[in-house]
């Protein structure tokens, strides 16, 4: 079995090389782990938190299955805009009453900094480009409310040592010239984004890579406890698999007889994406206060999103959709003239107290959840907390706040 390495993460392991890449996917259903005493994991969830956890944990020796109900497309991790904005989040969304939002923002930032090197290990994976860049997150002050808000987003900043620089007018149209006229804008500097579905593809073969299974179309119909401890999952067809240790990471809808603190809340997000040539492109992701654009490679510039708290229907809303087409145009006039080429929604999982789900929850069952806006941003943090807790060392400081056992999360939903 392979521990951890001395500096308390797990071990990485060898990276296959290109040539070996095409054999490895095409062997990966039937390779199995050859020491007996590899430990077995099973990881319910193939989005973002899911495929970071199967792939940190085959990487240091773990025999990974991971199932999933549906087929990548159907994913949070597919549908969002793959913002890794630790910097905004805290800033500007955070409740800076919440007992947990110093944490949560050391938290974002912890994950931010390790996206850099997961993303050197990540790409030989990818068929595309992962369009990764930490040019900054954007955000102009356009109306006088704008900048009634930035007073207050600037001082929660502060509090939390986030990292925010006011800019003139002169310096928003300097940096981003395709902008609305603005007074001027808010910028986070360390923070950025990638492409969420090249990570999707990328990650789904790294984990194959690895030595651990990619199983789509597997829905998992409830969790096997013996003895007081999670044994393993049933799967609808009714075969039962044994586990060491199975991982929760499934999104807003958790299986059936999971516990509370693995109950999420879906908050529906309608997005569309437009073609615009790079040179017309924003350099740095721009959020407002309520859409964001961001431009991935190719030339497919992504707005969103909406936020529909409690709403399990991904059917998309006409209505809904234009109004946030406007608030994009509101912001990158160009887009006025411009028809969308897609439009889509996905459902984020927020916990009951808004935060991350990171632990133990009971012997022998881990959840990594509640990512709602940063699960992509969360993921390798997630990844490597739950890689620590498997191979018992000691908890991820960064994660240890967020544990399943908390008190906010023991009456369910």
């Amino acid at each position: 079995m392979v521990h951890a390495s001395m500096d308390g993460e797990c071990s990485p392991g060898l990276v296959p090389t290109p040539e070996k890449r095409a054999e490895i996917s095409e062997m990966s259903d039937q390779v199995r782990v050859s020491n007996s005493s590899a430990l077995r994991i099973t990881i319910v969830g193939g989005g973002a938190a899911g495929l970071a956890c199967a792939w940190r944990l085959a990487r240091a020796g773990a025999a990974v299955t991971l199932f999933d109900r549906g087929p990548p497309e159907t994913s949070a991790l597919w549908a969002s805009g793959g913002m890794l904005a630790a910097g905004f989040e805290a800033s500007v969304e955070l409740e800076g009453a919440h007992r947990l939002a110093r944490p949560f923002a050391a938290a974002l930032k912890r994950a931010a900094d390790m996206w850099p090197d997961w993303v050197d290990q990540l790409q030989p994976s990818a068929n595309a480009p992962l369009g990764y860049q930490r040019r900054g997150v954007l955000t102009p002050l356009i109306s006088e409310a704008d900048e009634a808000r930035a007073a207050q987003v600037l001082d929660q900043a502060a509090r939390l040592d986030v990292e925010a620089l006011r800019l003139t007018a002169k310096q928003v149209r300097t940096r981003e010239p395709g902008l609305a006229p603005a007074g001027g804008a808010i910028v986070f500097p360390g923070d950025g984004q990638l492409d969420n579905r090249a990570l999707a593809s990328a990650l789904s073969l790294a984990v194959k890579e690895a030595g651990g299974q990619v199983r789509t179309g597997a829905e998992v119909a409830a969790l096997v406890r013996s003895a007081g401890a999670v044994t393993g999952v049933r799967l609808k067809d009714g075969r039962v698999i044994g586990a060491d240790l199975v991982v929760l990471a499934t999104g807003a809808s958790p299986v059936p007889g999971a516990p509370p603190a693995a109950r999420m809340r879906p908050v529906k997000g309608q997005m569309l994406a437009f073609d615009l040539a790079p040179e017309h492109a924003p350099r740095h992701v721009i959020r407002g206060f309520g859409v964001y654009l961001a431009a991935k490679p190719g030339g497919r510039l992504v707005v969103g999103a909406t936020v529909e708290p409690g709403v399990h229907d991904l059917g998309a809303d006409a209505d809904a959709l234009e109004a946030l087409k406007q608030r994009a145009c509101g912001l990158l006039p160009e887009l006025a003239a411009c028809a969308p080429v897609e439009a889509w929604s996905g459902l984020r999982p927020a916990s009951r107290d808004g935060m991350p789900v990171i632990g133990m929850a009971e012997p022998g069952l881990a959840i990594a959840g509640g990512g709602y806006r940063n699960g992509v941003l969360l993921a390798p943090l997630m990844a490597e907390a739950v890689c620590a807790l498997a191979f018992d060392r000691p908890t991820l400081k960064a994660a240890a706040r967020f544990s399943p056992l908390r008190p906010e999360l023991q009456d369910g939903l």
